[in-house]
């Protein structure tokens, strides 16, 4: 048994090494879980491809089946080691219900080398949701005028007899910083705020939060708001 071993060892380690020969391309999310969220609202997420295999990936087509889903690539080719950010932006649309999609992308041709997951619950009016919804259903963290605006108030409103826990899961740090509630009392409304990170506060971005709450059956749900800035300042 001991004479094999060293023969079992060598195919495995022949056998991991063909994994990651040619060109292998992978990302930092492969899925992206919105859970409950309004229609015709848009929802933005930095995607890093990275060419982690022994030969340069060469992207040739990205089929995002559906007009819904943008996937703008800057760079096609990446040597070993390489990677490119890719700002994917979803739009619910007239979508209503529990909805699933899955862009691919493909590698110079051949078969598919990555797809990306995108679940939503969409709800044509978020304000009739029970038991909670949130205000406002985007967070418009605009600049008008000169005055440096940071903080940006939110509500989450529950309409039910029992507290709901709550729970923040993501949200894009670069840009801002949240304070977030913790629970919400039966039929009351808790607060929360964005404040825009001070290197941020004369840019423009696209993002959302994502949080999680518990209803009355002890089972969990998902639910996002957008958060978008820009800067409506008077013209020079």
């Amino acid at each position: 048994m001991m004479r094999r071993l060293p023969f079992f060892i060598f195919v495995f380690i022949l056998t991991a090494a063909n994994i990651w020969a040619g060109p292998v391309l992978t990302t930092n999310i492969d899925t992206i879980d919105l859970g409950i969220v309004p229609q015709y609202t848009d929802f933005c997420q930095d995607i890093i491809l990275r060419s982690t295999g022994d030969k340069p990936v060469k992207i040739s087509d990205v089929n995002t089946f559906c007009s819904c889903i943008e996937f703008p690539l800057e760079k096609t080719v990446l040597p070993p080691g390489d990677s490119t950010v890719v700002r994917l932006k979803f739009n619910t649309s007239s979508f209503v219900g529990q909805k699933e999609w899955r862009p691919h992308i493909y590698n110079d041709g051949e078969s598919r080398i990555v797809r990306i997951r995108i679940v939503a619950f969409i709800v044509a009016d978020v304000k009739m949701y029970k038991p909670i919804h949130a205000f406002p259903f985007i967070i418009n963290a605009s600049q008008f005028g000169e005055a440096d605006t940071r903080e940006f108030p939110f509500q989450i409103i529950n309409k039910s007899d029992e507290y709901v826990p709550l729970k923040l899961v993501y949200s894009n740090e670069k840009y801002y910083k949240i304070d977030f509630p913790g629970f919400i009392p039966p039929n009351d409304t808790a607060f929360g705020r964005v404040v825009i990170d001070e290197n941020y506060i004369d840019k423009e971005f696209d993002s959302y939060l994502t949080f999680e709450f518990i209803d009355s059956k002890s089972e969990k749900h998902l639910y996002s708001i957008p958060v978008k800035r820009k800067l409506y300042k008077p013209k020079e």
